[in-house]
């Protein structure tokens, strides 16, 4: 049966209803001009249904159909390219480029002409020509293996929600520190805490992060992702008024939490949509990341 949405396009171009033959019942004062007027549309009805089984016939041979065209510089134009090329069009443009094919051939036929005049021409000396081109097959390479392969389960989407409770809910900590040069400097201050000497008096003494120095150490609300300490995910396992010692790249951390907000988790049906963004986006890196490191492996790189 013909899809309702191509009859219906065909029948747009000829201003017609879409209905079956045995329906159009047509009415006129005159019996004469009735039978005319009803021939006409059964004739325009024929000529839509035709149109409609020359698409279907020509789709279904697409698939099997493939004689050589043309060949331009040892590259093949066949039939079954002009009509993958036409499949890819929308309907209502593919039935009147079906109803003469061989024009929609030749443009290509011809298009591929040009292209290869442009490679005889050196075209890639043309900059801006070049850039265009680059951008097109750099978006292709990132369509054909990056972008078609993000496929999110719904269970992977179960087991982010699962595994990231903590960051899903927006849990934070308050921390204070005390920043060091050297870690011998920070486990001969952990001595002091640990004799009782006030945290807030060794941070103001002792840490060389000036801001929260002068604050009694006091650094602010971390949340449980990475971050520019490099440890602030581990930050939500210590024990609250108990200082640990963590190394960066800035020098050697005591670190103190004194508190801890805890809001509700929010449903997996509320935070799905985001945890999907978040888990495509992440894929997306690997992906791009994985396609650059292939294709070094064929071009040679120097950097002066």
């Amino acid at each position: 049966m013909l899809p309702i949405t191509l009859l219906r396009i065909l029948c747009a171009e000829l201003d017609l209803k879409p209905r079956m033959l045995s329906d159009a019942k047509c009415t006129a004062a005159n019996p004469d001009a009735a039978r005319l007027e009803c021939g006409n549309k059964q004739k325009a009805l024929l000529a839509v249904f035709s149109l409609a089984l020359i698409f279907l016939s020509a789709s279904a041979s697409a698939q099997s159909d493939d004689t050589v065209l043309a060949i331009i510089n040892g590259v093949e134009i066949k039939a079954s390219d002009i009509n993958a090329n036409i499949a890819s069009l929308p309907l209502g443009d593919q039935v009147s480029i079906r109803s003469d094919p061989d024009k929609f051939a030749e443009s290509l036929i011809q298009e591929e002409v040009l292209f290869q005049f442009a490679l005889s021409q050196n075209f890639d000396n043309d900059l801006t020509l070049r850039e265009s081109i680059k951008t097109t097959v750099v978006n292709h390479l990132i369509e054909k293996y990056v972008s078609s392969k993000l496929n999110i389960t719904d269970e992977e989407i179960q087991a982010y929600y699962d595994e990231n409770t903590s960051a899903i809910r927006g849990e934070t900590v308050q921390i204070s520190q005390i920043l060091t040069a050297t870690r011998a400097e920070c486990e001969a201050l952990m001595v002091k805490l640990d004799q009782g000497e006030s945290f807030e008096e060794l941070a103001r003494e002792h840490s060389i992060h000036e801001s929260s120095a002068a604050n009694g150490g006091v650094l602010g609300s971390m949340m449980n992702h990475d971050g520019p300490l490099g440890f602030e995910q581990q930050l939500f396992n210590l024990e609250p008024n108990l200082p640990a010692l963590f190394n960066s790249d800035e020098g050697c951390h005591i670190i103190l939490v004194t508190g801890r907000q805890v809001p509700p988790l929010p449903p997996l049906e509320a935070v799905a949509p985001a945890i999907e963004g978040l888990m495509r986006r992440e894929k997306e890196i690997a992906a791009v990341q994985a396609l650059i490191e292939r294709a070094h492996k064929h071009v040679d790189v120097v950097r002066p």
